[in-house]
């Protein structure tokens, strides 16, 4: 680990943001740095920077760290209160260290090289996550209402094709680099609407990238925000395994990591689904949940998954009302295992005695 005060300037450079004391998304950016590491071929690994107000729990990582005090992270917020500023400001800052920058979500992986990313950033192209929608997609959404009202009103309303990009991956060159500055001060025009729209940040960006040449990291990388409870449990049992200091040992063992959610087999998903014809439509998605926790496999890491797929489905029923625990196991979920409904019945009577 080398604290910067100076960065110096390099050609190619792959960024991270993270603050905080929650363990979690350090090993969230330590599995990223992994799995970028042992997809690069020798003497191709970009310059790793690692944007953070925790520098000591990367002491020992082949990153340059660059420290941040809570007075820059304050004024990165802004005056709004809106935490997700923080990274078009990060962007910003950092966008003048190198020639060719890719800022990345610190809950990624690496499916290939990071080489293979930097190949589609140039003068003339950006790098996003993906292209999420067209902004007449999205303007039809009630998601998006006020925000598409306001901006009718104010006689700012984008092009029908205007597409709408996920930043998990932000890609630029340093010509470019003025794009992050120009989102911050749109974001800030924005803050009305940041309260209800929790991804004005992503709009931001996607604003300024319109008429521009966008090349999506999809397939390269696998960026697993919709999965995270799951990772999140997968990464705790392989870091409590292995340590969470760097040794090149981890390196092909971070890509043996499994970053999907597990499934059962065909054969147990065509079991669940003839068993929830049994069940009252409104309890389906909720018995789907405690089935697949049920059938799936049994290695530490699944052990730990089906945990939280019944916990996916105890907050559920928590949402329905309704479910009483105090004599067994409620009336219309489907029949489990003995030995998975008592592990249910005891997980949803401690939740619902700690709601």
């Amino acid at each position: 680990m080398n604290v910067c005060s100076t960065v110096p300037f390099v050609s190619q450079q792959l960024i991270y943001l993270l603050y905080g004391e929650r363990r979690i998304y350090q090993l969230e950016a330590k599995l990223s740095i992994l799995t970028a590491l042992a997809r690069s071929a020798p003497g191709e690994v970009p310059s790793i920077r690692v944007l953070t107000d925790v520098p000591q729990a990367f002491e020992g990582w082949p990153v340059e760290v660059v420290e941040l005090d809570a007075g820059l992270l304050d004024a990165w917020t802004g005056n709004g209160g809106y935490l997700h500023r923080r990274k078009a400001c990060a962007i910003a800052h950092a966008a003048a260290w190198a020639q060719k920058t890719i800022f990345i979500d610190t809950d990624t992986v690496f499916l290939q090289a990071p080489q293979k990313l930097f190949h589609q950033v140039d003068g003339g192209q950006f790098l996003v996550d993906e292209i999420e929608m067209s902004w007449a997609e999205a303007s039809g959404s009630s998601y998006y209402a006020g925000f598409t009202q306001g901006l009718a009103r104010a006689g700012e309303a984008p092009a029908d094709d205007l597409q709408l990009c996920n930043s998990g991956v932000l890609g630029f060159a340093l010509e470019n680099a003025a794009v992050a500055d120009r989102a911050v001060q749109r974001i800030d025009a924005w803050a009305p609407y940041t309260a209800a729209l929790h991804t004005i940040e992503q709009i931001a960006f996607s604003f300024e990238l319109h008429g521009a040449r966008i090349n999506q990291a999809r397939g390269l990388i696998s960026h697993y925000y919709a999965m995270k409870p799951f990772i999140h449990a997968i990464l705790e049992i392989f870091f409590t395994r292995h340590g969470d200091r760097f040794d090149p040992s981890l390196l092909p063992l971070a890509l043996q990591v499994p970053v999907q959610r597990p499934q059962p087999s065909w054969l147990d998903r065509l079991s669940a689904k003839w068993s929830l014809t049994r069940v009252p439509p409104h309890l389906r998605g909720i018995g789907r949940k405690l089935l697949y926790g049920s059938f799936i496999g049994n290695d530490e890491y699944q052990r730990a998954c089906k945990v939280i797929w019944w916990r996916s489905a105890i907050d559920d029923m928590r949402r329905l009302g309704g479910f009483d625990w105090s004599n067994g196991w409620p009336q219309g979920l489907p029949r489990l295992r003995e030995r998975d409904e008592q592990a249910i019945t005891a997980l949803a009577r401690k939740d619902l005695e700690a709601s």
